[in-house]
């Protein structure tokens, strides 16, 4: 039974997709998207492996989501009183076993997928998928999970970054190249700026469980003057990459908005204005992200 709120009647199946993420999903899609994109523009495309990889970056970042819920859980970071939206497992809509159960079973269709990949394109890329498979669960789970010794960011702004950027353009054409993997770096500074907003707003509560988050070590001046950084990187990069690809400079429409969460960063004080802070900044990649893409797309000759 749920405990807290108004939020008790809602129907299960809501819980489920809020346990998803839905807002937050584009920061796996996106550098997925933008590997494959700079494949296409190099001249090499396969629908199929496309559809596939961009199907097992969401489910990786799902399956991530449904082990945190699980992980904080257990350890005590979530609870019904949590300082930003309701989890399902901390208010008991679902249970820690119903959880981790569809851990386990999200884990196995996400492997199944990936070996279709692999078939196609080679075994080096089970390596990749496995190690991914690893850290959507030790992020959280295990003896010494990342999310508690402060390397939060660092897995995002590689996993949700460089990783699915340059991995997908590799699937695509068997090689690395430097675009993709730059693309990647914005992209990752975006999902990193997103899991610090988010430990910044948990930063009360991630104390006094004694979850060591990067907000928590370096306390909340230093914490906003890395999320500064942070949300300019991605606009370095496409100032950077306009010098090969003008269309690029397309992306740096979304400053703005990056530039509003910045300063209001400096001021907020309560859990509602980070969370407003958060979805705004997931917007705002979503922006930068459709315009680099489409830059990309459109420079295809």
């Amino acid at each position: 039974m749920v405990r807290n709120g108004p939020s008790k009647h809602l129907p299960q199946w809501q819980w489920w997709l809020r346990a998803t993420r839905p807002a937050t999903l584009p920061l796996s899609a996106l550098p997925t998207a933008a590997g494959i994109a700079w494949a296409w523009r190099h001249g090499t495309l396969d629908w199929q492996a496309a559809v596939l990889t961009l199907t097992c970056a969401v489910l990786l970042q799902v399956l991530a989501n449904f082990v945190n819920e699980l992980g904080d859980y257990t350890r005590g970071a979530d609870t019904p009183a949590r300082l930003g939206p309701p989890r399902a497992v901390a208010v008991g809509a679902i249970s820690p076993q119903a959880m981790a159960q569809a851990s386990w079973i999200l884990s196995g269709v996400i492997f199944l997928l990936g070996m279709l990949l692999v078939i196609r394109v080679g075994w080096w890329l089970l390596v990749v998928g496995l190690a991914a498979l690893a850290l959507a669960w030790l992020y959280t789970t295990g003896s010494r999970p990342l999310a508690y010794i402060g390397l939060g960011e660092g897995t995002a702004f590689v996993f949700f970054g460089i990783v699915p950027a340059a991995g997908a353009y590799a699937v695509q054409r068997g090689m690395v190249a430097i675009e993709p993997v730059i693309s990647g770096i914005a992209c990752g500074a975006f999902a990193a700026a997103v899991l610090g907003i988010n430990n910044l707003r948990d930063l009360p509560i991630d104390r006094a469980c004694g979850k060591r988050t990067l907000a928590v070590r370096l306390g909340p001046t230093a914490m906003v003057r890395l999320l500064h950084g942070l949300l300019a990187v991605p606009y370095a990069v496409a100032i950077g990459l306009s010098f090969v690809l003008p269309l690029a400079s397309m992306a740096v429409v979304s400053m703005p908005m990056v530039w509003s969460v910045g300063l209001q960063l400096r001021a907020a004080e309560n859990a509602a204005t980070y969370t407003q802070l958060l979805l705004r900044t997931v917007l705002a990649a979503t922006v930068y992200g459709v315009l680099l893409i489409g830059a990309i797309v459109l420079s295809v000759s």
